[in-house]
């Protein structure tokens, strides 16, 4: 149509320049094609393309109802994973025989599971600038990545209490003696293994304890500085009630948070729950390790796709959310020139 409008405007350019005469018609002619439009749709196909994306938005909620179920079926397996192996290492404890190997496991988990709290904060900075914008999908996700990274600090704490701590233990351990022709006996002593197995437990386990004392710490002064900003912005600035809404529910959960924080520190402080865990021989940490080496590279790959799919959800929850909006749209313009309700 656009075509064919632009040759009628240049036929009639090419009469009017013929002749002088037919200057008021062409005048006329050429206003009616500059004015001339795309038909307008009709109201039949209008209605049609209300049910066409009724069926459009159905299929879409179906897949990202389906989609929902598959994260959360991968999630509750990532957990239950994690959770069984905390608790299996929690439950050990290194021998005379395995020296240090299981205590390496243990510091090798929680570096992990440092990471991993790295990677839930990364993704929940990204939803909390997404919030602050207006996505109120965003809002609702912060809490759930508020959960997993509160879940990953108390398993850390867990692996921490985990570290033998240091118990009296005699140092010299006899290994017999001898007479001499005069009646003189001396014994021969040897520093025990039990003690050296003491002092390399006690090491490890004040080394772990110190490091999580710090990071909490500094964890702690993280979130005061995030109240001490967030209330500056409530009394300070103008925000709208909608990021009112958002900052009032980030102090609630800094304040849950700082609680939980303070009761892990006092935990790592004074707690052990080593008396109770199984000492491993060589052989036996060995194939620990094997085992933690596999369930760890499970791990990787499942919480890489769960990353992936969650991006992914929320992409299709954002189209599907501009569906709605326009399927009210049309709606409304029905509703307006046709009458419909």
């Amino acid at each position: 149509m656009a075509e064919f409008v632009l040759e009628w405007r240049g036929a009639l350019a090419q009469r009017c320049s013929e002749t002088m005469k037919t200057i008021p018609i062409c005048l006329l002619m050429i206003s009616s094609a500059l004015t001339a439009q795309e038909p307008v749709m009709d109201l039949e196909a209008r209605k049609e393309s209300v049910v066409n994306l009724e069926a459009h938005i159905a299929q879409r909620e179906a897949r990202l109802t389906q989609s929902a179920q598959d994260l959360i079926s991968l999630d509750k397996r990532i957990e239950r994973q994690v959770d069984d192996l905390v608790k299996l290492l929690a439950g050990v404890k290194d021998s005379q025989d395995s020296r240090v190997q299981v205590s390496k496991m243990k510091q090798e988990a929680i570096d992990g599971l440092k990471r991993g709290i790295q990677a839930y904060a990364d993704k929940r900075r990204e939803l909390a600038e997404r919030a602050r914008k207006g996505d109120e999908a965003a809002a609702g996700d912060l809490g759930k990545f508020d959960e997993r990274i509160a879940k990953r600090v108390d398993q850390i704490v867990e692996l921490g209490k985990s570290f033998p701590t240091h118990t009296d233990t005699e140092k010299y351990e006899s290994e017999g003696g001898s007479y001499y022709w005069n009646g003189y006996y001396e014994e021969n002593t040897r520093i025990s293994e039990a003690w050296r197995q003491n002092r390399r437990d006690s090491t490890q386990s004040s080394k772990v304890r110190d490091e999580l004392t710090k990071a909490i710490d500094a964890n702690v002064a993280r979130m005061e500085q995030r109240k001490a900003a967030i209330n500056d912005t409530l009394k300070n600035r103008q925000p709208t009630e909608a990021e009112r809404e958002l900052y009032q529910q980030e102090l609630g959960r800094l304040d849950a948070y700082l609680d939980q924080l303070q009761r892990q520190r006092m935990e790592v402080t004074v707690v052990s729950t080593a008396d109770s865990a199984n000492p491993l021989g060589t052989n036996e940490a060995h194939d620990l390790g094997n085992l933690i080496d596999d369930a760890r590279r499970d791990l990787r790959q499942d919480i890489s796709n769960l990353f992936r799919q969650y991006d992914r959800f929320t992409a299709d929850r954002a189209q599907l959310d501009a569906l709605r909006k326009n399927l009210e749209a049309r709606k409304q313009w029905l509703k307006e020139h046709a009458g419909d309700s």
